[in-house]
């Protein structure tokens, strides 16, 4: 009897163990890589989220730099994070509800609560995106880490240089080099690309150096990446109807310093404060070539004195540095 008890546990658990190995390999998804993919662009696509990319990149771990994939290479895709997003969807409004009233009295509607507007943008992308500034405001370098790594992630320990004091606990955000960007057409310099990389926390002081923890990334974090100040920042929310201001102005730089931009993509615009941008104007965008040809539109989300961010809120052909911004229709 005890024999028979045993050999049906076993198979109770191989089953169940089989199960859920079935269970995982259904939420993994094999890709083949093509010329030019980039982890953040196979997880935009595949599973409708680019900052999800650092996931993608912990499930294929002999990926040596997420930004250089070799073609024809096939890496596992865990589609279990879109189950996951799925979840986390807002539930649904409750329809108003009737009260019955007594005979000969008025039915009385009890209305629904508003709903509340939602961010232009996830706080994810406000904070990646960055902004074109005049200056950088720099107080510290990535020196190294205790690993000897060039490349960091998220969690990863890595030694940092500031230029003043700092304690545990005392964060920052991570830029890659400020590339100097030049406006498209005119050829003047407009500023400086801010392109936050991730943030970084003060954890302890050993052998001599400042050791830091990557709280989160954005983009790849490389040796030599700078430090500014960290301060906690919240996407803006604007109500409907939003502003469609008579301003002209150009496209000048993209997120990454990308050419070819399409849907949810980050572009700057050499139009900001001082021209009477506002957060939450919409502009449609026109390419400028032989002929002017209509190729999408954009939403302002950040605005600086003389420049804005915007997010690509529509795109019937690729948006470049030098497209025209003009009054929405």
């Amino acid at each position: 009897m005890l024999n028979k008890r045993l050999i049906l546990c076993l198979i109770i658990t191989f089953v169940g163990i089989s199960s859920l190995a079935f269970a995982q390999n259904q939420e993994i998804r094999e890709y083949k890589i093509q010329q030019g993919d980039t982890l953040w662009d196979i997880s935009k696509k595949e599973l409708n989220d680019p900052f999800l990319w650092p996931k993608v990149w912990k499930e294929n771990p002999e990926i040596a730099n997420p930004d250089r994939l070799a073609p024809g290479q096939t890496i596992r895709i865990p589609l279990y994070l879109i189950q996951r997003e799925e979840k986390t969807e807002e539930p649904a409004v409750m329809e108003p509800i009737i009260e019955k009233a007594p005979a000969k009295e008025s039915i009385h509607r009890v209305e629904p609560p508003p709903i509340p507007e939602k961010p232009l943008v996830s706080k994810n992308l406000y904070i990646a995106s960055g902004r074109i500034a005049a200056r950088i405001n720099e107080v510290g370098k990535i020196t190294g880490s205790p690993t000897m790594r060039t490349l960091f992630g998220n969690l990863d320990f890595i030694y940092v240089k500031t230029a003043g004091q700092v304690k545990p606990g005392d964060r920052f955000y991570v830029l890659k080099y400020p590339k100097v960007i030049t406006h498209p057409v005119t050829n003047a310099k407009v500023g400086y690309l801010v392109d936050v990389a991730g943030v970084a926390e003060i954890k302890k002081f050993e052998f001599g150096e400042t050791v830091a923890q990557i709280l989160t990334n954005y983009n790849d974090i490389t040796l030599g990446d700078i430090l500014i100040p960290y301060e906690e920042m919240t996407p803006p929310v604007v109500s409907k109807p939003f502003r469609k201001p008579d301003i002209r102005g150009y496209i000048v730089a993209a997120r990454n310093l990308k050419d070819n931009n399409g849907l949810f993509d980050v572009v700057y615009i050499d139009r900001g404060k001082k021209d009477g941008v506002e957060i939450g104007d919409m502009f449609r965008t026109v390419f400028i070539g032989k002929q002017k040809v209509p190729s999408g539109a954009v939403q302002v989300f950040t605005v600086n004195d003389t420049s804005s961010t915007a997010v690509v809120t529509e795109s019937t052909i690729s948006i470049i540095p030098g497209t025209m911004i003009m009054q929405a229709e």
